[in-house]
Parts: C-alpha cells; sequence; structure tokens
C-alpha cells in the first residue's frame, strides 16, 4: 500500500505545480484540464487543472489539481526527508518565498537539521535532514 497526498487548490494548481518543480527540482506528467474531460464546469474553470502528477525520480510524490475549496485544515504537513543539507536548504528557501518560515532550519536534538514552514499556497511543510552519528 502506498498513500498519495493529493493537493487542491482553487485556480492556482498550475502556479503550484511550476513553483514545486522549481523549489524541489521534481518534474510533472501531463497536465490534465477540465476543458479536456467530461466534468460538468464552468466557463471560468475551462483551464483548470483536473489532475497532474509531481514526480521525483519517476515516482509519484503527490498529485495536484484545481476544485473549489470549502473551509481549509491544517491538520497535514507534508515531511520531505533529504540525504544532504544543501538540497534541503535551497528547496527551503525557495518553498518560504511569499510564504512564512515557522521554525527556522537548525541543529535539532536528535542529530538532524530541522525547520517548518507554511508555503505561499498555504502548504505546510517539514524538512529534515540526519546527520551522521
Amino acid at each position: 500500500m502506498k498513500l498519495d497526498p493529493y493537493l487542491v487548490f482553487n485556480g492556482a494548481a498550475e502556479e503550484v505545480l511550476s513553483h514545486y518543480c522549481n523549489a524541489l527540482g521534481w518534474e510533472h506528467t501531463e497536465i490534465k484540464r477540465y476543458k479536456d474531460s467530461p466534468m460538468e464546469h464552468d466557463l471560468s474553470q475551462a483551464n483548470w487543472v483536473i489532475h497532474c502528477e509531481l514526480t521525483h525520480k519517476g515516482k509519484t510524490q503527490a498529485m495536484v489539481c484545481d476544485g473549489p475549496i470549502e473551509g481549509s485544515s491544517n491538520q497535514i504537513q507534508l515531511s520531505l526527508n533529504f540525504d544532504s543539507l544543501d538540497p534541503m536548504e535551497k528547496a527551503f528557501n525557495k518553498l518560504s518565498e511569499g510564504g512564512k518560515i515557522t521554525r527556522p532550519l537548525q541543529k535539532e536534538f536528535w542529530n538532524a537539521t530541522f525547520g517548518q514552514l507554511i508555503d505561499k499556497f498555504g502548504i505546510h511543510w517539514m524538512m529534515n535532514y540526519n546527520h551522521e552519528s
């Protein structure tokens, strides 16, 4: 079994895809749009993303779409665990642009560098790099 987060945005999915690909070095699959589907939608939603996957090294990391957002929740945070410190620092800095750093990157008691942020789209991120013992 595998769990894939599905991130829903209210008309900003294409911007999100671009931002996450740039910040994290990820890629995305073909963008499927409402206008290309049989689903009913408002004319203003024709270019909205109906489905797209963010991938890294050929593996899906998250799925992204546009849809009406009725209320929101910050109960879920996306956690990225890195193999080295430099890529984590770069990703943290890029993802925090226009957002809010809630816990700066810093060395923690569990022998890791860790930080948290809320990106400009309201998504909560945790980033961790475990140092060698």
